[in-house]
C-alpha cells in the first residue's frame, strides 16, 4: 500500500514519517506533501491507498483535500490530524467518509491502532470491490458477503452508526433491513472444558456446525461466525429479532446436549435482548464478560437479562489455621479435597462470584507462601517454571481450573519443604551442582538458588554439615580439578586456572598453594 502524509510543518511531517514501523502496517511506501496543491501533484505518480492530512493549512485546509478526493472519485483512506478537537470539522470530516480523526500530539499506540483500522478497512473494500467485479462469480458466494457484513458489525471494522451499517448494506448489495432487529446468540467453550485433544480448526469447524444445525436447521450458516481468545471458543450467532424465546431456549439447551454428546465438550450459552444491528458489537463485548465472571454456571443457558446475581452479603475468609495446620502435617489429598468442597459449598448456596475466588486465592497463597518463608524456601525460585505461571494466569477461569492450580501448588510446597528439611539431601545436592558447574562464575546466590533456599540459611546449614564455607568447598573441588590437570595435561597455568573458574592466575596461585602447601608448578615438577 502506498500512504501520503500531508502537513504545512515540515518536522510534523518527518515525525511521523520516521514513527512508525509502516512495513509492519503493510504500507510499502510513505511520500509527502506539505500543501494541498502539492498533495494533488502527487497523484500523478500514483493515487495513495491512505491519506493522513492536517485539518487546519495556509494554503487550503484538510477539508477541500478531502472533497477534492471524494469528487474525483479517487478510492482513498483519510485520516485527520489537528492540534485541538472541533465538532464542526469533525462533522465536516466524517460528512465526506474520512476513517478517523486524531488529536496531536501523536500517541504513537493509539496512531497505530487508528491506521490499523484504516489498513483493514481499505482491504475490506477492495474484497468487496473485488467480488463485485466478479458478477456471477460474486452471487455465487454471496452467503461469504454476508457473513463478512455480520463479522464486520460484531467486530465494529464497521463503526457502529446505523447510517454507515445503510451504506454497507447498500454497498454489498444484501437483502438486509437496516432498521431491523436481532437478537446475539453467543456459544462459549473454555479450553479447560473440552475432554478429547482437538486441532483449533477442526473444534472451531465442528462446533460452528453443530451450530447452525441446532440454531438453523442446516450446517454452515452464514450468521455463524467462530472466533477465539486464549483460553475460549467462541460463536458468535445473529438471529432474527422476531424469534421465540421458548424455542430459541430449546434451541440452546439442545445445542449444549449435542456438545456433551458429539463433541465431549461443555458449552454455555447467552441470549441478549433484541436490538438494531448497531447495538450488535457492543452486545458481543457485553456477554463475553459475562461468560468471563462465569463460574458456577458453566454448561447452562442464560439470557442477558437474568444476569448472575451472587448471594454475596457475607464475605468468605479462608480458614488459614485449618490450612496452615494441613500443610505442615502434610496432608496433601485432605488439602485438595477440603478445598474443593468449600468452593462447592459456595457454589451451591451462589455465593462464589469471581471477587469471591480471586479472595480464595489471595488466602491461600497466603497460607503457602508464609510457610515457604518459614523454612527459608524462595516463593518465586520456587515457581518460575513455565508450568506454574501458565496455571496461575489461569486459576481464575473457572473452578476447574482454579483447582488444577491449587492441586500443584499443594504437591510442589510439600514437596519441596520435605526435601528441604532432609539437610544431607540439601547438601548432596549444592556439592553435586558444584562438582558440575565449577568452571562458572559462581556464587553463593547461585547456589542457593538450586534448592530454593535463601543463602544464609544455606551457608549455615552447609557449614554446620561440611565444617567448611560454600566458597571453602567450591575452591578445595576446583584445586583437585586443577592437580589432576597438572599432571595429565601439558597445559599452562594460565589455561588450567581459567578452566577450572579462577578469574586470575595470581588468585588461583595463591588458592592452590594455601590449599596443597606447594605452588602448581612446584606441584607439577613434583608429582609428573
Amino acid at each position: 500500500m502506498r500512504c501520503m502524509l500531508i502537513d504545512d510543518d515540515i518536522p510534523t511531517v518527518e515525525v511521523l514519517r520516521d514513527m512508525l514501523d509502516w512495513h509492519k502496517l503493510g504500507i510499502v511506501q510513505v511520500v509527502t506533501a506539505h500543501n494541498i496543491q502539492d498533495a494533488k501533484s502527487g497523484f500523478e505518480s500514483g493515487v495513495p491507498d491512505l491519506i493522513i492530512c492536517d485539518i487546519e493549512m495556509p494554503r487550503g485546509s484538510g477539508l477541500e483535500m478531502i472533497q477534492w478526493v471524494r469528487d474525483n472519485r479517487y478510492d482513498c483512506a483519510f485520516i485527520f490530524f489537528t492540534c485541538h478537537e472541533s465538532f464542526e470539522f469533525a462533522s465536516t470530516a466524517i460528512s465526506y467518509n474520512a476513517d478517523s480523526y486524531v488529536v496531536k500530539p501523536f500517541d504513537q499506540q493509539k496512531l497505530e491502532a487508528v491506521l490499523l483500522k484504516a489498513v483493514e478497512t481499505i482491504k475490506q473494500k477492495r474484497l468487496l470491490g473485488e467480488y463485485s467485479r466478479l458478477g456471477e462469480a460474486w452471487l455465487k458466494n454471496k452467503d461469504l458477503v454476508e457473513k463478512s457484513f455480520w463479522r464486520d458489525v460484531l467486530f465494529a471494522i464497521i463503526p457502529p452508526r446505523p447510517d454507515l451499517i445503510q451504506v454497507e448494506i447498500r454497498k454489498r448489495e444484501l437483502s438486509l433491513a437496516a432498521d431491523g432487529r436481532y437478537v446475539l446468540f453467543l456459544v462459549s467453550v473454555t479450553k479447560t472444558e473440552i475432554e478429547t485433544e482437538w486441532e483449533d480448526s477442526t473444534f472451531q469447524y465442528a462446533l460452528s456446525n453443530l451450530s447452525s444445525e441446532a440454531l438453523f436447521k442446516r450446517p454452515n450458516h452464514d450468521r455463524v461466525m467462530a472466533y477465539q481468545t486464549d483460553d475460549h471458543y467462541y460463536h458468535a450467532v445473529i438471529l432474527d429479532g422476531d424469534a421465540d424465546p421458548d424455542s430459541l431456549k430449546a434451541d440452546g439447551e439442545r445445542l449444549i446436549r449435542l456438545c456433551r454428546q458429539y463433541l465431549k465438550c461443555v458449552a454455555t450459552c447467552y441470549i441478549s435482548e433484541e436490538m438494531a444491528i448497531s447495538k450488535l458489537a457492543n452486545a458481543k463485548t457485553e456477554l463475553e464478560r459475562l461468560d468471563e465472571s462465569n463460574l458456577i454456571f458453566r454448561g447452562t443457558l442464560h439470557f442477558r437479562k437474568d444476569a448472575f446475581r451472587y448471594d454475596t452479603n457475607d464475605p468468605y475468609m479462608l480458614d488459614i489455621d485449618l490450612f496452615t495446620t494441613l500443610f505442615v502435617q502434610k496432608e496433601n489429598v485432605q488439602i485438595v479435597n477440603r478445598l474443593k468442597k468449600e468452593l462447592e459449598a459456595l457454589a451451591n448456596q451462589n455465593k462464589l462470584d469471581p471477587q469471591t475466588l480471586y479472595s480464595i486465592r489471595q488466602d491461600f497463597h497466603q497460607v503457602v507462601y508464609a510457610l515457604l518463608a518459614r523454612n527459608n524456601i524462595q516463593a518465586h525460585r520456587l515457581f518460575e517454571e513455565e508450568v506454574a505461571k501458565r496455571l496461575f494466569q489461569k486459576s481464575d477461569n473457572s473452578v476447574f481450573d482454579f483447582m488444577k492450580w491449587a492441586h500443584f501448588i499443594t504437591e510442589k510446597t510439600i514437596a519441596t519443604i520435605d526435601e528441604t528439611r532432609q539437610s544431607e539431601g540439601v547438601v548432596e545436592r549444592v556439592k553435586r551442582f558444584i562438582h558440575e558447574n565449577y568452571n562458572r562464575d559462581l556464587n553463593r546466590d547461585d547456589v542457593a538458588a538450586t534448592v530454593f533456599l535463601t543463602p544464609d540459611y544455606l551457608a549455615k546449614t552447609f557449614k554446620s554439615e561440611t565444617g567448611r564455607t560454600i566458597k571453602e568447598y567450591l575452591n578445595e573441588y576446583r584445586i583437585k580439578v586443577a592437580k589432576r590437570m597438572l599432571v595429565e595435561s601439558t597445559a599452562s597455568i594460565g589455561y588450567i586456572a581459567m578452566d577450572t573458574g579462577f578469574d586470575s592466575i595470581s588468585y588461583f596461585s595463591t588458592v592452590f598453594k594455601k590449599v596443597t602447601g606447594e605452588t602448581p608448578n612446584a606441584y607439577r615438577e613434583k608429582h609428573s
